[in-house]
This record gives structure tokens, C-alpha cells and sequence, in this order.
């Protein structure tokens, strides 16, 4: 196994134990709705329980110049 395959495997995992987690999270969020004080409650299930990946950072063009840059020497 290359450590690209690896790499790519190991993001797959992650990426799947994350979606099973936002949907934890929108359960946990429905019940807090239902059965909790709305007014005080969180808004967005975001709120309720951030997660890894849900603010994804954006690299501009620029970063990808400097980072391709920086590695082809």
C-alpha cells in the first residue's frame, strides 16, 4: 500500500466518522428543540456541537502559488 493509498484511506475514514457525527448531531439538536427552552437553546446544531470541517478554511490563489512555489525547490 503507497502512502498516498493510505492517506486517502485514513481521510475516508474521518470523513465517515464525521458524517455519522453530524447526524448525531442533528438528532441531539432536534431533541434539545423539542424538549428544551427554545428561547436559550442553540440557533443552529453547529452551535450545539461544532465539529471538525464545518468552518473550512479557503486558500486563495495566492497561498496556492506560494505553496506550490515553496515545494518545487
Amino acid at each position: 500500500m503507497s502512502p498516498r493509498h493510505f492517506s486517502l484511506m485514513a481521510k475516508g475514514h474521518q470523513d465517515s466518522k464525521i458524517s455519522d457525527y453530524r447526524v448525531s448531531r442533528m438528532l441531539m439538536f432536534t431533541m434539545v428543540k423539542l424538549l428544551g427552552d427554545s428561547k436559550s437553546g442553540p440557533k443552529t446544531p453547529e452551535e450545539l456541537w461544532p465539529l471538525p470541517g464545518d468552518t473550512e478554511q479557503k486558500i486563495d490563489e495566492e497561498e496556492y502559488r506560494e505553496i506550490f512555489k515553496r515545494l518545487s525547490k
